[in-house]
């Protein structure tokens, strides 16, 4: 606990001996992050070294650091001047905001310090003035620096390679230089990323006054002895990674200010350059640069370019997918064919997935966005593909050993031109046949599931007839029997009446005939019951017979008439139609004393309509239609999900009619329509979509 206090009342001491104004570049840089923030004051004397668009760098005698300032071009290096301002953390190291900047004239620039690539790759040396002494690799320019910063050269020192950047203004000299044994004072400046992390340390130089040039360049650099190709880091070739070497061959791929492909008697070699020539496809080119070596083989790096003759563009060979993993055929120009698996859309680059009999290449169109490359291109499409075999090997490649490496092939494609389509694709591709496929497993297990659900409803229906059979065989052995018997002992009762009796007689005549009436309405009612009422007949021959028995010895006229394409219905519907025109013509019949009869059906597509009609009595629709009868019809006429009307008035007759929808008939004809309609249209649906998910991602 002690030792917390103690340690406490210490950084309290040092927090409260803290100087009220910072005076040196030096004590500002010992600040830490923390302490940067606490925007303390400061107020330095110094030498501006280095002036750029948003500030400079001051070097006082304690060494240097970055100040910000609105208007830094009102001063040049050597500039001694006077700054006020508070200190930041900044974004590397500590900085000053400045305040107010005042020039007190000038003076020399300070001694710089000796350094190595090692010392200033840490960058501790930020800001600082320093000297740098080495051969220059090659220059180039750098892509949306400002005219400060806008050349910039590669130096070689003796433990690495450092970058230093020079004004737009210099770029001719600069030029000059390659090969050059040079010095160069000027303040290192760090590159680093949005967590405060070095990425590289350069040297920021305001002109080329600061550069001595210690050992001219070679009067030609393009004297070096002429080495093949082929010939490059082979034993006793006499290259190495240390010398520059001089190549030429044929330009098959030139990105200006990046790299070049030379092909040469067969073989090519990527060359890494920073400058930025006219070169076309087929052009003859001369390349110096330094050997370095990478995963698939030497490249070429820091070349300088010359273009020796116009040619025409090479042809490139054609080959087998299987060739271009071989590794011998390394950033060679070259032609595959085959068939195009995959596009995929992405937004600097466009892939092809191509498929050669087993095998599977990556083709990859570098662009910036904007339109379709290809609009033509389909996948299944049979295509050639033109362009730069390109090998990424991992792991160590020694002697073909594959345990030991793994090596993915691409192709670079140069232009949309590098894609010819040879045959269009057919429609009978994977995904169609896919797509076909499961509209028929689907249209089968439907059909299946109509099938079940058929037989479940046959089945049903059977169990219904044979329960309806039994209760017509028990009421046949029960009540229509016992009628038979009372009406038989009725007429044996009637034999013994005296004939002095005529009426008792008269009152048994009444009770017989009243037997005999109830006999037949039970032989009537067991009629409906029996299962091969329907089974045996049509449903309208059935309704008819049903009246004509009904009004058998009367004056009723039955006419029945059919209308539209007659079809098989389930026994379900025809079932509940019967029952519900039997009762409709029973009401008729029984109620209404008509003296014409209808009976109507008429089929439709989707429906099938029955109608009773008569031209009886009719009724008032009032609590009636609540009746047992009523209520039957209309739950039989609910439970085939039809719909059940009564037309009907005092002397205007009756008008009964239920309308029931009907399943679409399926045939094989109109499967197959069906189909085909469903996979043309999902598939038009799919495709549509992908085609708008394309052009969306662009």
């Amino acid at each position: 606990m002690s030792l917390l206090l103690l340690g406490s009342v210490c950084a309290q001491a040092r927090e409260e001996s803290s100087p009220a104004i910072y005076q040196t570049a030096a004590s500002i840089h010992a600040l830490s992050q923390e302490q940067a923030q606490r925007a303390y004051p400061a107020h330095l004397l110094g030498v501006v070294t280095q002036s750029l668009n948003d500030g400079f760098t001051l070097q006082d005698r304690t060494g240097g650091i970055w100040i910000y300032f609105d208007h830094p071009e009102q001063f040049m290096p050597g500039d001694e001047i006077d700054v006020e301002g508070t200190a930041k953390p900044g974004l590397f190291a500590p900085v000053v905001q400045a305040l107010s900047v005042r020039k007190l004239g000038r003076a020399p620039l300070p001694k710089p310090i000796k350094v190595s690539f090692k010392q200033i790759s840490n960058g501790n040396r930020d800001c600082q003035y320093v000297s740098v002494t080495g051969m220059v690799r090659s220059v180039g320019i750098r892509k949306g620096a400002s005219n400060s910063q806008k050349i910039w050269m590669r130096i070689a020192v003796d433990d690495g390679i450092i970058d230093a950047t020079f004004p737009a203004a210099d770029a001719d000299l600069a030029a000059k230089l390659i090969d050059a044994f040079v010095r160069i004072d000027a303040p290192t400046m760090c590159s680093k990323n949005q967590k405060r992390q070095i990425i590289a340390a350069n040297l920021s130089v305001p002109s080329m006054r600061n550069l001595t040039v210690l050992r001219p360049p070679p009067p030609d650099i393009f004297a070096t002895p002429l080495i093949p190709v082929g010939k490059l880091m082979q034993y006793l070739s006499g290259t190495d990674y240390y010398h520059r070497v001089r190549v030429a061959g044929v330009a098959t791929y030139y990105k200006p200010g990046e790299s070049l492909i030379l092909e040469d008697r067969g073989q090519a070699l990527l060359v890494k350059t920073a400058e930025n020539k006219t070169i076309q496809p087929g052009d003859r080119v001369e390349a110096v640069g330094f050997p370095a070596p990478a995963d698939s083989g030497p490249i070429l790096q820091d070349a300088v370019l010359r273009r020796t003759a116009s040619g025409a563009a090479l042809q490139p060979a054609l080959v087998k997918i299987a060739e271009i993993s071989s590794g011998t055929m390394n950033n060679t120009l070259v032609s595959v064919d085959g068939h195009l698996v995959r596009r995929i859309h992405e937004p600097f680059r466009e892939v092809l997935l191509l498929q050669d009999e087993s095998n599977i290449l990556l083709a990859e169109l570098n662009q910036s966005g904007g339109s379709d490359p290809f609009p033509e291109l389909r996948e299944g499409s049979k295509i050639r593909i033109s362009g730069i075999s390109v090998l990424e090997v991992e792991g160590m490649w020694n002697y073909g050993l594959r345990s030991a490496y793994d090596v993915r092939s691409k192709l670079l494609l140069r232009a949309p031109t590098d894609v010819e389509i040879i045959e269009p694709p057919t429609w009978w591709t994977t995904r169609h046949v896919l797509y076909i496929a499961g509209v028929l497993g689907i249209l089968v297990l439907v059909f299946l599931a109509q099938i079940i659900v058929s037989r479940i409803e046959k089945w049903r229906l059977e169990a219904v007839l044979e329960e309806r059979e039994r209760l017509a065989h028990e009421i046949h052995d029960t009540l229509a029997q016992s009628f038979a018997g009372i009406g038989f002992q009725l007429q044996a009762i009637l034999k013994e009446i005296p004939r002095d009796m005529p009426s008792l007689k008269e009152q048994v005549n009444l009770a017989r005939d009243l037997v005999r009436h109830s006999h037949k309405e039970a032989r009537r009612s067991i009629e409906p019951l029996q299962p091969n009422s329907l089974q045996e007949t049509d449903l309208l021959l059935s309704l008819e017979n049903a009246a004509r028995n009904m009004v058998q010895g009367g004056s009723v006229n039955v006419v029945t008439s059919c209308s539209g394409n007659p079809r098989s219905l389930s026994l379900q519907i025809a079932d509940a139609l019967l029952r519900i025109g039997q009762e409709a013509i029973a009401n008729a019949v029984r109620h209404a004393d008509p003296s014409n009869l209808t009976i109507a059906l008429h089929y439709e597509d989707n429906t099938i309509q029955l109608k009773i009609q008569d031209d009886g009595n009719g009724f008032v629709k009032s609590g009636d239609l609540l009746g047992f009868g009523l209520r039957g019809m209309r739950k039989r006429a609910a439970s085939i999900s039809g719909r059940l009307d009564i037309i009907t008035g005092l002397g205007q007759g009756t008008c009964v009619a239920i309308t029931v929808p009907l399943p679409p008939v399926m045939t094989l004809s109109n499967s197959l329509k069906r189909t085909f309609r469903y996979a043309s249209g999902h598939i038009f649906h799919v495709e549509a979509k992908q085609r708008a998910n394309t052009n969306t991602d662009r």
